[in-house]
C-alpha cells in the first residue's frame, strides 16, 4: 500500500510537467511538419536545425554579451515601470485630481501603437535607451492600473474600524493593505512582465543598439540567415519563460510569508 500511494504521488507531481512537455513537442511536430510541406530550410528552417544553431550561439562570446546586454537594458525599463506605477498609483488612490490628470496619458500610451513610440523616442534619445523607456511604458499603465485598483478594493468600513480601535498602522498595512493590493500586484507584474520583455526586444529590431538580441535579429534578416532568425526568436521565448517562471515562484514566497492566498484572503484570518 505505501508503494502504491508513493507511485501514485508520483504520478501525480509528474503530470503537470509531463504534460508541458507533450504539449511542446506537439507544437515542435507542427513546426516540423511546416517545414516540410514548405521545403525551403533556408527560408523555413525545421525545429532540429534551430535548435542545433541555437546550441551553437549559446557557445559563442557574442551570444552572452548580446542575451545579458538586452537582459539588463529590458528588466531596467520593467523595474523603473513598477517602482513608478506603484507610487503613482497609490498617490492617485487618495488624490482624485492626481488621478484626472494622469488619466489622458495612461490613455495614450495603451492607444498608440509600439512602433510610433519607438520611432519617436528613439530620435530623442537614441538607439541604446530606446528599449529601456519602451519596456517602461508598456509595463507601466498596467502596473498603475492594479496598483489603484487594488487600494481601491479595500473595505472602507475596515478602514474605519482600524481608525476607531487605533490600530497600528503597521497591523493595517500588513493586514489590510498587503492583502488587497498584492493579488492586484502579482496579476500586473504576471501580465506585463511578458509584454515588456517583447516591446523591448521589438525596440532593439528597429533601434539596432550595438550587442543585443534585436541587433542580431535584424542582422539574420539583412543577411537571410533565417535559422539564426529561428534561434534567437527561441531564444526571446525561453528568457520569456525563464523570467515569468522565476517571478511566479518569488510572489509565492511573497504571499507565503504574508499568509495571504490567491484571492488577497489573510489564509490564517489574523
Amino acid at each position: 500500500m505505501l508503494f502504491l500511494a508513493m507511485i501514485s504521488t508520483m504520478a501525480h507531481k509528474l503530470k503537470k510537467p509531463l504534460k508541458l512537455i507533450l504539449i511542446t513537442l506537439f507544437w515542435f511536430l507542427v513546426w516540423e511538419v511546416a517545414s516540410l510541406i514548405i521545403s525551403k530550410p533556408l527560408l523555413f528552417p525545421s525545429p532540429v536545425d534551430a535548435i542545433l544553431r541555437l546550441f551553437e550561439l549559446v557557445a559563442t562570446k557574442a551570444f552572452w554579451e548580446n542575451t545579458l546586454l538586452s537582459l539588463g537594458r529590458v528588466s531596467l525599463g520593467i523595474v523603473i515601470a513598477i517602482l513608478l506605477g506603484t507610487v503613482f498609483g497609490l498617490l492617485c488612490s487618495f488624490s482624485k485630481l492626481l488621478y484626472d490628470v494622469l488619466y489622458p496619458l495612461i490613455t495614450v500610451i495603451k492607444s498608440t501603437p509600439v512602433a510610433s513610440f519607438i520611432i519617436l523616442i528613439w530620435i530623442f534619445i537614441g538607439n541604446n535607451a530606446t528599449p529601456i523607456v519602451i519596456s517602461a511604458l508598456m509595463v507601466f499603465p498596467i502596473v498603475f492600473a492594479n496598483t489603484y485598483q487594488g487600494i481601491k478594493s479595500i473595505d472602507k468600513s475596515m478602514l474605519e474600524v482600524c481608525k476607531v480601535y487605533k490600530i497600528p498602522n503597521k497591523k493595517v498595512l500588513t493586514s489590510l493593505y498587503l492583502p488587497s493590493v498584492l493579488p492586484y500586484f502579482s496579476s500586473a507584474l504576471l501580465s506585463s512582465i511578458g509584454l515588456g520583455w517583447k516591446a523591448g526586444i521589438a525596440a532593439e529590431v528597429l533601434c539596432t543598439p550595438m550587442r543585443s538580441i534585436g541587433r542580431a535579429i535584424f542582422d539574420s534578416k539583412t543577411y537571410i540567415e533565417y535559422t539564426d532568425l529561428f534561434a534567437w526568436t527561441l531564444t526571446v521565448i525561453i528568457l520569456s519563460l525563464v523570467l515569468e517562471y522565476l517571478l511566479t515562484k518569488l510572489l509565492k514566497m511573497v504571499f507565503k510569508k504574508h499568509d495571504i492566498d490567491a484571492k488577497g484572503d489573510k489564509i490564517n484570518g489574523n
